[in-house]
């Protein structure tokens, strides 16, 4: 029970009673790489028979640890930058509506200003009707300054950070192309003692697989009535024999394989932990300016030493702010998309028989889960197909 009670309270558990947080950390299907080459590989990889990259089809199938996963972690890097980008665009949008705003009270403030002081009004009303036109001024005349405020102090200082953080190379941004290299370095040796196992475990099951044909067809020869004569059965014998030996000698090399590769994982793990976490702290990093910039955004577009009514607004939004918990963002991504997800090493798989019948199983799998995502429909539905109005209206 303790157990599960862990279970329900990592970062990126769902429950019933807590739907609104859907909102804040998405499923991991809805986690989508926006390689565009990334859905027709994985077409041409089912049309070919072979396995999809796992992050491109069936987030069933992910794992950080699996060869090139790690990719979705790298991708989050430029993801930061698109980030940097939108804000930068919001603040600035944000910031020309209130420069409009201050231009209309103020061409608003001249024309009735004119008009009343031309008009037939008299007395203490037409002091109070300019009073309307000088309160006009004292409004545009803060909104201005609102405007100047959200372009220097927090507009100003998310291109300074973005400048300093995020350094263009040739085709990508550099910290992304450091990244990707520390992440293959990494785990360019343990690929190749899996693909090792792999090739190895496909020669056992393929001598396995021999071996009991060549077992049956001895079986029916020696049976008596048989039509074939002795040569043919000792020619059988000797192949089933042979059969048998190559089972043993494919067998002792997967066995080897898995001795190597088994050997070779806590290296792996060390090295891929120490690039998975330089990239966890950089996006800790990323979230916290993120965070003291929405915080610096309230503080300097609050409105209540002006409008007590608004002041409600914006101390609402900034305890919201206050709110933002970024060790339970990195918590999250690395439970379910890094180091702390649960380790799959290859195991010692038997010979059943029935591979090729799965393997059909599979690729059926595989094809109905491209299908899927090719439906218009089921994209249109999707939680990860929705834009944010943000993006929209950029």
């Amino acid at each position: 029970m303790e157990g599960e009670d862990e279970v329900a309270n990592l970062p990126g558990t769902i429950n019933s009673a807590e739907e609104s947080n859907s909102v804040i950390y998405p499923k991991i299907q809805d986690i989508e790489d926006r390689n565009d080459n990334r859905r027709a590989n994985a077409n041409e990889n089912t049309v070919n028979g072979t396995l999809p990259d796992p992050a491109a089809v069936s987030p069933s199938w992910f794992n950080f640890w699996d060869v090139n996963s790690y990719k979705r972690t790298v991708k989050r890097i430029d993801d930061g930058a698109r980030l940097c980008d939108d804000l930068l665009k919001l603040l600035a949008e944000r910031a020309e509506i209130e420069g409009l705003y201050a231009t209309k009270l103020e061409g608003w403030s001249r024309k009735w200003n004119d008009l009343v002081n031309k008009g037939p009004e008299y007395g203490t009303v037409k002091s109070s009707w300019l009073n309307i036109t000088s309160e006009a001024d004292k409004l545009a005349e803060i909104h201005n300054e609102l405007q100047i405020r959200l372009v220097n102090q927090v507009h100003g200082n998310v291109q300074k950070w973005k400048s300093a953080n995020y350094h263009k190379s040739l085709l990508s941004w550099k910290e992304t192309k450091t990244a990707e290299e520390g992440f293959s370095k990494a785990q360019k040796p343990w690929a190749k003692r899996q693909d090792e196992v792999l090739k190895c475990k496909r020669a056992y099951h393929q001598a396995c697989k021999v071996r009991d044909q060549t077992e049956r067809l001895y079986k029916e020869a020696c049976v008596e009535g048989s039509t074939v004569n002795e040569e043919q059965v000792k020619k059988l014998k000797d192949k089933s024999e042979k059969a048998a030996n190559d089972v043993q000698v494919t067998k002792g090399k997967y066995e080897e394989s898995l001795r190597d590769i088994g050997n070779y994982n806590p290296k792996y793990v060390e090295d891929m932990r120490y690039v998975f976490n330089k990239c966890q702290q950089s996006e800790e990093e990323r979230k916290n300016f993120f965070k003291q910039t929405l915080l610096n955004y309230c503080q300097q577009m609050s409105l209540a030493p002006h409008f007590n009514r608004i002041s409600s607004i914006y101390s609402e939004l900034n305890a919201a702010f206050e709110a933002v918990d970024v060790p339970a963002d990195i918590s999250w991504w690395s439970v379910n998309c890094g180091i702390d997800m649960p380790t799959k090493w290859p195991e010692f798989e038997e010979y059943t028989g029935q591979e090729e019948q799965q393997q059909t199983v599979i690729l059926q799998q595989q094809q109905t889960a491209v299908n899927q995502k090719d439906d218009p429909q089921a994209d249109s539905s999707s939680p990860g197909t929705k834009k944010s109005s943000v993006c929209t209206t950029l």
